[in-house]
């Protein structure tokens, strides 16, 4: 009966150590994806940043281009350029209260 116990106790500590390995190796693999995870949310946020300049900028030569227009395109870029006037005024009001 002693040498039956033995068996399970040393069966079961193997067994223990086995999971331990094995969480072990899981923190290890889990350590590396969060990493890997913060590497590409820095690009993310890179990528954005650039995304956001260059329509910015794609914006800002809509508008230029507008100036340089014909007569139908230079009503449009007066109705826009009142238009981010009224918003500025809007804001201002705003910023009064």
């Amino acid at each position: 009966m002693n040498e039956e116990y033995d068996r399970l106790i040393l069966k079961l500590n193997s067994n223990v150590q086995k999971i331990i390995l094995l969480y072990e190796e899981e923190k290890g693999k889990n350590l590396k994806i969060s990493q890997e995870l913060n590497t590409v949310t820095e690009k993310l946020n890179i990528y954005k940043d650039k995304y956001q300049e260059l329509e910015q900028k794609y914006n800002n030569l809509k508008l230029a281009r507008l100036f340089t227009g014909t007569e139908t395109e230079e009503k449009d870029a007066r109705f826009k350029l009142n238009k981010i006037i009224r918003e500025i005024d809007n804001c201002i009001a705003l910023l009064n209260k």
